[in-house]
């Protein structure tokens, strides 16, 4: 099954910080995962429906329902944005220690539109034209979701797509699920 970049670029969220995960001890766990991605999607969203614009009809979903869509998800961004933190607190580990410090350090209301920014940037360059048709058919089809739904769902592909290969690490450094 061959996942769309979307979500592809919720598995590399990580890349706000332009590192790999480090080993074990700095897994996400689902809930921190969720929280990325329930923090992540407005803007994720947001970006792909500016990339897609002028690829799709004028009167299609994204042009009529975009912005109350992305209203629905951004309800929730704020709450999310705790959990969110930390979890990029441990993706960015590996940094060197003076810059994780200063990161640790500043302040929310300066680190979380840099978090959004970088979010906005990676999906800009990942979304092909060619992408844009199948993007809003899925954002069509998981809107009647409520967006707590959708994110969870998100998080349950990501942790299944997500796993090493052999030779290769996954993206996330994702903790065993526990029963």
């Amino acid at each position: 099954m061959r996942v769309s970049r979307i979500v592809l670029a919720i598995a590399a969220l990580g890349a706000v910080f332009q590192s790999q995960v480090a080993a074990a001890q700095s897994c996400l766990t689902e809930r921190e995962l969720n929280g990325l991605v329930t923090f992540a999607l407005p803007g994720l969203m947001d970006s792909t429906i500016r990339t897609c614009r002028p690829h799709l009809a004028p009167g299609g979903y994204f042009a009529t329902q975009g912005p109350a869509l992305l209203g629905r998800y951004a309800a929730g961004k704020d709450a999310a944005w705790p959990v969110a933190r930390g979890a990029l607190m441990k993706i960015g580990t590996d940094k060197d220690a003076q810059t994780m410090d200063m990161v640790r350090k500043l302040p929310d209301n300066a680190l979380q539109p840099f978090a959004e920014a970088m979010i906005a940037e990676m999906v800009a360059g990942k979304v092909k034209a060619d992408q844009c048709v199948a993007i809003e058919r899925g954002a069509r089809l998981l809107a009647p979701l409520p967006p707590e739904n959708t994110a969870e769902l998100i998080t349950f592909i990501v942790s299944l797509v997500d796993k090493p290969k052999p030779g290769k690490k996954a993206d996330l450094s994702l903790c065993p699920a526990k029963d």
